[in-house]
């Protein structure tokens, strides 16, 4: 059974997603509540086997580090109390830490990595080796991306995708008509934005999923070159449009 890696669990909406796919999944989320409800949730997949539940947070040499509640949303904590200082920390916690070697060494390495740990992404793209690397990765664009971009290149991943994070679509479609109409037709009805997309055969939890895996994931593939160019347009986009965005990439 292929493996995917699941770093940054949330509430599980991506590890059952995984898991309904057919894939053995290792989950690692460092917040202990979420970790706990999750862990509830799929005991009988845990039973079996098929799921792995790490409660740490990814740390550069495994060392327990602080963890900043959030209290808008547990799943936004961080170990960058910068990065929640305007949505109502709600106090810290120490959380064990593990490194994403560490990860590899006991389980080996996975299909698919999907990374969106609140601004410590950065730790396990850079991890990544020639040797050590998934055939697809996704990762949150943050300031960072263009050094990340280029370390995953540098180890041979040669195509990539930016996917809108809210409706799961490549940045070129993220203003298709349909989605338009949808949503137009979502606010006349009285609700800002829609909680569910379908996309590739399933509706996916808008702000709580990663939407279809990258094989199957929207829009077409793209050279490092160009995604570079395309990154320019995607900070504009993210400050006009309010969205958020994941690196897409794979070594094929």
């Amino acid at each position: 059974m292929k493996k995917i890696f699941d770093i940054g669990m949330y509430d599980g909406a991506d590890t059952a997603y995984y898991l309904e796919s057919g894939y053995s999944v290792v989950s690692v989320e460092a917040n202990v509540k979420l970790f706990d409800d999750v862990k509830r949730r799929f005991e009988p997949q845990i039973a079996s086997g098929q799921l792995t539940c790490i409660n740490a947070a990814i740390s550069p040499h495994g060392e327990s580090v602080n963890l900043t509640l959030c209290g808008q949303d547990l799943g936004a904590s961080s170990v960058f109390s910068n990065r929640i200082a305007h949505r109502r920390p709600s106090g810290t916690v120490l959380v064990p830490g593990v490194t994403l070697n560490h990860i590899f060494e006991q389980y080996g390495v996975p299909e698919f990595l999907k990374v969106d740990i609140e601004g410590a992404d950065r730790l396990c793209v850079l991890a990544l080796t020639p040797d050590i690397r998934p055939r697809f990765l996704s990762f949150e664009v943050s300031d960072d991306v263009e050094e990340l971009l280029s370390h995953v290149q540098s180890i041979g991943y040669k195509r990539f995708k930016i996917i809108n994070q809210v409706f799961f679509r490549e940045l070129s479609n993220q203003r298709c008509w349909s989605d338009l109409l949808v949503r137009r037709l979502i606010r006349y009805s009285g609700y800002s934005e829609p909680r569910m997309v379908r996309r590739a055969g399933r509706f996916f939890v808008c702000g709580h999923s990663s939407g279809p895996l990258p094989w199957y994931s929207d829009g077409r593939w793209r050279s490092a070159k160009d995604t570079y160019l395309r990154l320019r347009e995607t900070k504009t986009s993210a400050s006009r449009f309010g969205f958020w965005y994941d690196i897409y990439a794979t070594i094929d």
